[in-house]
């Protein structure tokens, strides 16, 4: 699906780039906010918001290393926002979470694909059943066999026959 590009006045500024390094460094300032309560600790006795500093630094940085190659790189103007597709993603997102203990894994994932799926219309009934079956496959090989994970692969009301 093809969309106008937003004009912009940038000469040899890729404001994709910029706008992805400025969305990098958001993240990591809240992050940052959000962790300021646990301990940081040392690189020898960690404590629990270490790890997250660590990410979120590192997330900050290379907020900063795209926000500089954008503006060393030539323009490439933003584009509209596919809402349709970002909402359907995110609505996939938001519905594996809600069905994970309901559903169980196995069709927790299928629901998944068949919403995200629904964002690119490229997609036939073949292709969405291969995918369907092959991510729950590695999902279970992964997940409950490989990791023994305490989720349910089939609906709880299924195991508890």
């Amino acid at each position: 699906m093809q969309q106008d590009p937003v004009e912009t006045s940038s000469g040899r500024m890729n404001a994709k780039d910029i706008a992805t390094g400025v969305f990098l460094i958001a993240i990591a300032a809240f992050g940052f906010f959000l962790n300021l309560e646990n301990q940081q600790g040392t690189a020898a006795q960690m404590g629990p918001g270490y790890m997250p500093m660590l990410i979120f630094s590192l997330l900050a940085i290379l907020g900063v290393a795209v926000i500089v190659g954008g503006l060393r790189n030539g323009p490439d103007p933003l584009e509209r926002w596919a809402l349709k597709e970002l909402v359907l993603i995110l609505g996939a997102m938001a519905a594996f979470g809600v069905l994970i203990e309901r559903l169980g894994l196995a069709l927790s994932v299928a629901t998944v694909v068949i919403i995200s799926t629904l964002a690119d219309r490229s997609h036939s009934l073949r292709s969405v059943a291969g995918l369907t079956i092959a991510l729950v496959a590695i999902c279970w090989l992964v997940f409950i066999l490989g990791l023994n994970l305490n989720v349910s692969f089939l609906p709880p009301a299924l195991t508890e026959l």
